[in-house]
């Protein structure tokens, strides 16, 4: 903070500077004076002016160059600051990610040893269920077999009996037809 507000009094210096220069050569215009006086007094003021301005030129360039060697180094101290936070940094991430790696490898082993297991475990299982559907299938087969012919069966009887009972119906009335023509 002091040193900006260094920075600021040298501005306020060199303006105060040019003010008074300009402020002066008004009042050398203006003055009474012969043209020939105020040619003189105004090279005579010139040159004093021009002194000043190199002296104080001189003094802000040494006060510039000051400040850009300060920050210069304040800068070097932070640029080596971050480097080595950030190579801290950097070997607590890479001891991080190596331990996570690590543990990701074991729990993906472990994860695939009870992937492994239960798949076995399901394999048998299926195998059991798959025996358990077979025989069901084939027990539920053979009673659809067994029902299908009793179905034909009853099937067939019922044909036989309407061949029957059609057969029996036509004799019954073919007799009584006979018995109606020799009626007749």
């Amino acid at each position: 903070m002091a040193d900006n507000d260094r920075g600021q009094g040298s501005g306020f210096i060199a303006g105060l500077l040019i003010g008074g220069a300009i402020g002066a050569l008004i009042a050398i215009l203006f003055a009474p004076n012969r043209g020939e006086d105020t040619r003189d007094l105004l090279l005579q003021k010139k040159d004093e002016y021009a002194e000043l301005a190199k002296t104080k030129a001189v003094e802000l360039k040494e006060a510039a160059k000051s400040r850009a060697e300060d920050l210069s180094g304040r800068a070097t101290d932070v640029a080596e600051s971050v480097k080595a936070r950030t190579a801290e940094v950097s070997d607590t991430v890479k001891a991080k990610a190596e331990e996570v790696s690590d543990t990701v490898k074991v729990k993906a082993s472990e994860l695939t040893d009870t992937v492994r297991s239960a798949a076995t475990d399901l394999s048998g299982k299926a195998s059991d269920t798959l025996a358990a559907a077979k025989d069901s299938a084939l027990a539920l087969a053979e009673n659809a077999k067994t029902l299908v012919n009793q179905q034909k069966q009853a099937a067939e009887d019922a044909i036989e009996a309407g061949k029957q009972a059609y057969n029996d119906k036509q004799q019954e009335l073919t007799s009584v037809l006979d018995g109606n023509q020799e009626n007749a």
